[in-house]
C-alpha cells in the first residue's frame, strides 16, 4: 500500500468512527437523558443545562487541550487527532439529537454505549483520536505518576454523581450502564489489533530511540552488544509496536542507518503498561 493510499485509509476510518461516536451519542444516549464518560459526558450535561450545541463545545474544549498536550504525543498522531476532534464536532452539531429505534432506556444505553466506544476506539486504531481527556490523564500519568486508569474513574465517578443530580438515581444506574459497555467495547476492538515485538540492532541507538520515543511514541528497551563477526559495538533496541506502526517504525529506522537490522516476531500479549496507539 503506497502511503498516500495508507492515508487516506486511516482519515476515511477515522470519520467514520467519528461518525459513530456522535451517532451513538446524539441518537440513543442523549434522548434518554442519559451521560457518557469523559470530555463527551461534560459536553452532555452543559447541552442539558443551558442547551449549548455538543460539538462547539467539543471543539472549544480540545483546542487548550491540544495546546497543553502537543509536545507529549508525535506530530502524526496530533495532526489525526485534530482531525478526528474537528470532523467529531461537525458529527455531533449536524446528527440531530433524536430519539431513534427504540425508547428503552436499557437498549438507548447499551447501544449507545457499544456504538460511541467502538467508534472512538476506531479512531485510535487508526492512528488518531477523539481527544477529550485522554491528553490530560497522560500529562498527569508523565509528569506526576498518576495512575490513568484512576483518573478517569474519579472523572466517570462525577459524570454518574451529575447524572443523579440533573436527572435522577436510576437514569444515573442506567449511565453507569453506558459508560461500562462503551468501555468493554473499547477495551474488545483495542484488545483484538495484532501486537509485533520489534528488535533493532543498530549503530544509532540514541537516535533510533529518540524518534520511536517521540514520533510513533512508543517506549523502548536498549541495551549494548558486539557484532558477532565483526566485534563491533552496536546497540540493540526493543520495543512493541501494533502492526500498523510498522511501516512508520521501518520508515523512522532507515532515515536515521539504512544499515540496520530489524528483527519482527508477533507478541501473543503484553502485561504491563502497553498503549494500543498512543
Amino acid at each position: 500500500m503506497s502511503k498516500i493510499w495508507q492515508i487516506v485509509v486511516e482519515l476515511l476510518a477515522i470519520t467514520i468512527g467519528a461518525a459513530m461516536l456522535a451517532f451513538g451519542i446524539n441518537e440513543l444516549v442523549v434522548p434518554a437523558h442519559l451521560l457518557v464518560g469523559g470530555l463527551t459526558g461534560i459536553c452532555v450535561i452543559f447541552y442539558h443545562l443551558f442547551k449549548w450545541p455538543v460539538g462547539t463545545q467539543f471543539f472549544i474544549y480540545n483546542v487548550p487541550l491540544l495546546l497543553a498536550g502537543f509536545r507529549f504525543v508525535g506530530k502524526k498522531f496530533l495532526i489525526y487527532t485534530i482531525y478526528a476532534v474537528i470532523i467529531s464536532s461537525i458529527f455531533f452539531d449536524w446528527i440531530p439529537i433524536t430519539a431513534i429505534w427504540t425508547h428503552n432506556v436499557l437498549l438507548e444505553s447499551v447501544f449507545g454505549g457499544a456504538i460511541s466506544g467502538l467508534g472512538s476506539a476506531m479512531m485510535l486504531r487508526f492512528g488518531g483520536s477523539s481527544g477529550g481527556l485522554d491528553i490530560p490523564a497522560r500529562i498527569l500519568s508523565k509528569r506526576k505518576n498518576f495512575p490513568i486508569d484512576r483518573f478517569f474513574l474519579l472523572v466517570n465517578a462525577g459524570v454518574i454523581i451529575a447524572s443523579a443530580y440533573l436527572f435522577n438515581a436510576e437514569l444515573a444506574l442506567y449511565t453507569l450502564i453506558s459508560i461500562f459497555v462503551g468501555a468493554k467495547a473499547y477495551e474488545f476492538m483495542l484488545n483484538h489489533i495484532n501486537k509485533l515485538a520489534v528488535m533493532i540492532i543498530t549503530d544509532h541507538g540514541e537516535e533510533i530511540t529518540e524518534a520511536v520515543t517521540k514520533d510513533l511514541p512508543r517506549g523502548v528497551t536498549k541495551w549494548q552488544a558486539s557484532g558477532g563477526y565483526t566485534g563491533d559495538a552496536k546497540t540493540v533496541v526493543y520495543c512493541v509496536i501494533i502492526s500498523a506502526q510498522m511501516p512508520e517504525l521501518q520508515r523512522l529506522v532507515k532515515e536515521i542507518d539504512k544499515d540496520a537490522f530489524i528483527s519482527i516476531s508477533p507478541a501473543k500479549n503484553v502485561i504491563g503498561q502497553f498503549l494500543q496507539v498512543w
